[in-house]
């Protein structure tokens, strides 16, 4: 049966694409800001506030800055660079620098100096309650063990370093040295006094460091003095021993160096020839038991007189294989050729004999020559490795008799010096901009201070603007409906108030009666849309639901049927709302007799439809007295046979049910309609909840139409809403002559 209703009956409605990406729609978050601008600007308004108040409240503090120079190396009046000298080449110095300007034994200097002790600046102040409690707190949870007592100077100290500020200027070698305080001609002075300091204390520690110099080079010097003594008398003893009073080391070592040279050069050769010889020689020795290999040898094949038989030797074989062709071999010619072949083959043979013998003598030669001129060059090695000794030796003595004789020296010159030194004021550190008086005050910046609130809160504002919007996800607005549930919207109901809460008889005829309203304009156009539901059936049966209870779907129901009967069709409106019905009261009608009496049998005589005054195309079936099985009923086949006998009367029917989160009852009347009206509630109904109705709806064959989004507040979103300008005229009502009057401020229903 589903199967055929989505053939044959339901609405073929325009396809929406399952997935869209979002483009950024800059009127959507205007319309965030505008809805929540009462929030954004409550806490500008806060913020900005409390930082006016204390911007202009609170004691103005003023900055006094002195500059000073650091320089790379001190002033080089003479020249103790390695006693007093700086190593300033590196950030280290400079950093080392910084932190001393900020050392706590600087600070007390000033404050002594200036009796910071008894102005009132620097006086204890009697903690406040919050400040005791924070300590206390503090102590509590502390991981450290007690602290001992402090000196008296130690607050002062940590008073002093708050104010106090080191700002290095960047690629340069200045420093800034700023204190605040609440005087201004206070601040001057301490800022100028810390500089002062600083470079006294430099010099101080410079003038202590040549004391101790001094100190350190007399007693360097003796010891020098002693070792100086002993080195000369140990190289005098050795050059007496060795006999080297006039021996000129680098003299003999150039003409060993020499000898060395030539002998090298003697043995490369030597050794080069030995190479060659010994290399034809395994080479002879190879082919020694085989003549042809020994006729193939280079030395063989190039010698003159060999070359010169094997000539002769080829002439004659060439003759004899031409005079072969004449004569027999018994021939007197060819027996002399034969003669001739055979001596010259030995005499080519003992040539090869004797160049054989010649080559092995050569490489003993060879070998032997190598072997004398190895043993020269060791003798000259091991003589200049001997002079290399005397020489090494001699050296380090001699060495330490120069090392102690310039250290000795050096001392000397700088306890010279440095006793010239120890009164001259010198230092790298100079005052370049002292400070003066400021006239301005740093803190608080009074219109700094404000525009940064004004910002920071606006952006606060803002954030939790669009946070409360996120957090927030319940259905809102028209847009929302189709984006979010994929479903048409039919409509769009406007927020209602009642006298009494809910409409009276009298009030719910007022709505649909009087066709001037705007709520009779919106259940006009619900009406409308519904009606191209399902253009191809002219009898059509829809169900009203919502996803949660308290969605207005009864108001909407009775509207509708009422809305319908005014185009004089056939309307039927059954309360199929079994579990809490509210049909019968919003027409003033008896419940009992209705539809669950006629489902579980007890009416006989067929279910009873009841007349409203007014309406006289509207029929209506009252839920009747509630029952304990509701769904079953609903699921009944007794149902369905109602619904059929309807479908031949009625033109319109329409069935308002229980929520269907709630309860099954809608989830099972559903697939016997056209389709399903969803009921949404404006700013109340979570999107999740919608989205699993429609799909439960759908789990069961059935169809949702389209969604009605109720108590929608006009008056407050209209702005967003300017397409339904027609709507306009809900700030108006008309009065029986049909003149425009004045708008109310809401329009009683």
């Amino acid at each position: 049966m589903p199967e055929e209703k989505e053939k044959g009956q339901y609405p073929q409605y325009p396809a929406y694409p399952e997935y869209q990406e979002e483009e950024i729609d800059l009127r959507e978050y205007l319309r965030i800001l505008l809805k929540r601008r009462w929030l954004i600007g409550t806490i500008v308004f806060i913020i900005t506030s409390i930082v006016a108040i204390y911007s202009f409240t609170a004691e103005p503090v003023y900055r006094a800055t002195c500059q000073v120079l650091i320089e790379k190396e001190n002033p080089k009046v003479v020249n103790i660079e390695d006693i007093l000298g700086v190593n300033a080449t590196g950030r280290d110095y400079y950093q080392t620098q910084y932190e001393i300007l900020k050392s706590r034994s600087l600070a007390l200097r000033v404050i002594k100096a200036l009796d910071l002790e008894h102005n009132p600046e620097f006086m204890p102040k009697p903690p406040s309650l919050i400040g005791s409690i924070i300590s206390w707190i503090k102590g509590i949870f502390s991981t450290k063990g007690p602290k001992g007592p402090k000196n008296k100077y130690d607050r002062l100290i940590d008073i002093y370093l708050s104010h106090l500020k080191i700002q290095p200027i960047r690629n340069s070698r200045l420093v800034n040295i700023s204190f605040e305080s609440k005087d201004p001609v206070l601040a001057a002075k301490i800022a100028n006094m810390h500089a002062k300091m600083y470079i006294e204390s430099s010099i101080e520690r410079k003038f202590e460091a040549s004391k101790q110099a001094i100190k350190w080079l007399k007693k360097r010097i003796k010891e020098v003095r002693k070792k100086l003594e002993e080195s000369e008398l140990a190289l005098q003893r050795y050059r007496e021993k060795e006999g080297l009073a006039s021996v000129d080391f680098e003299e003999r070592q150039s003409i060993i160096l020499k000898s060395l040279d030539e002998l090298n050069a003697a043995l490369n050769k030597a050794r080069t020839e030995r190479i060659e010889k010994e290399s034809l020689y395994k080479e002879l020795m190879k082919v020694a038991n085989n003549p042809e290999k020994i006729d193939s040898l280079p030395v063989v094949v190039e010698n003159p007189l060999i070359q010169k038989l094997k000539a002769e030797y080829i002439s004659l074989v060439a003759e004899y294989y031409k005079m072969g062709k004449k004569y027999g071999p018994a021939h007197p010619v060819m027996v002399r050729l034969r003669s001739e072949i055979n001596a010259i083959k030995k005499n080519i043979a003992r040539e090869v004999r004797k160049i054989a013998e010649s080559i092995k003598i050569e490489y003993q030669i060879a070998l032997e020559n190598e072997k004398q001129i190895l043993k020269a060059m060791e003798e000259k090695k091991k003589e200049a490795l001997e002079l290399n000794k005397k020489q090494i030796q001699y050296n380090v003595l001699k060495r330490q008799v120069e090392v102690n004789r310039s250290l000795y020296e050096s001392l000397l010159k700088r306890l010279k010096e440095t006793g010239v030194t120890e009164d001259l004021k010198v230092t790298n550190i100079t005052i370049v901009d002292p400070a003066t008086v400021p006239d301005k005050p740093v803190r608080p910046k009074k219109k700094l201070n404000i525009i940064l609130s004004l910002i920071t809160s606006l952006f606060l504002g803002i954030f939790l603007a669009f946070l409360l919007e996120y957090l927030d996800n319940t259905v809102k607005y028209p847009s929302e409906v189709e984006r979010q549930f994929n479903t048409p919207l039919l409509g769009i109901i406007a927020r209602m108030e009642f006298d009494t809460g809910n409409p009276n008889p009298r009030e719910f005829r007022e709505i649909v009666v009087d066709s001037k309203s705007h709520l009779a304009e919106s259940f006009r156009t619900i009406r409308t849309n519904l009606s191209f539901a399902s253009p191809d059936e002219e009898r059509k049966s829809f169900l009203i639901s919502s996803a949660v209870p308290a969605e207005g779907k009864t108001l909407v129901s009775a509207n509708l049927a009422a809305s319908f009967s005014q185009l004089e069709k056939r309307v039927l409106l059954i309360d199929c709302d079994l579990r809490k019905p509210r049909i019968h009261e919003m027409f003033d009608l008896e419940k009992e007799g209705g539809l669950s009496e006629y489902l579980s049998g007890n009416i006989s005589d067929g279910i009873k439809m009841k007349v409203v005054e007014n309406f006289p195309y509207l029929r209506i079936i009252t839920s009747g007295v509630i029952p304990p099985n509701p769904a079953e009923l609903l699921a009944s086949k007794r149902m369905k046979n109602l619904l059929e006998e309807m479908k031949k009367e009625f033109d319109i029917i329409i069935m308002d049910s229980a929520p269907i989160l709630s309860a099954a009852d809608s989830i099972e009347i559903a697939p016997l309609t056209n389709g399903v009206v969803m009921v949404i509630k404006a700013a109340s109904t979570p999107i999740p909840s919608v989205k699993n109705a429609i799909d439960q709806v759908s789990d069961v064959g059935a169809k949702v139409i389209g969604c009605i989004l109720n108590n929608v507040d006009l008056e407050k979103e209209d702005y967003y809403y300017s397409y339904y300008r027609y709507y306009h005229y809900y700030y108006y009502y008309y009065d029986k002559e049909g003149k425009k009057e004045k708008k109310r401020k809401r329009l009683p229903i």
